[in-house]
């Protein structure tokens, strides 16, 4: 049986000018069970339970509603007991 790579975040759409927004935090949805555990140490309140959404497991995930909020600090995905979090540094410049 193959093995398929875990969902993630739908990519940000596409704003009129072309360029892309950053998005520091990724959400592995599958692995998720929606504990809080993230969002209780987040100091800019950048993340929120997905309440739209109910992932394979039945839990709804966390998701990232300030992108420009996250500085980035990996609080979350250092205790998120499900590895479900990756984390990117904002580009110089950004």
């Amino acid at each position: 049986m193959a093995m398929s790579a875990p969902r993630v975040d739908a990519p940000l759409p596409r704003p009129p000018s072309g360029i892309l927004s950053f998005r520091p935090v990724l959400v592995a949805l599958d692995r998720c069970k929606g504990c809080g555990l993230c969002i209780d140490v987040c100091a800019p309140r950048a993340l929120a339970l997905d309440t739209s959404h109910v992932n394979a497991m039945g839990h709804h995930p966390v998701r990232l509603v300030d992108p420009d909020g996250c500085t980035s600090c990996a609080k979350c995905a250092r205790m998120c007991p499900d590895a479900a979090l990756t984390i990117f540094a904002r580009p110089r410049g950004a």
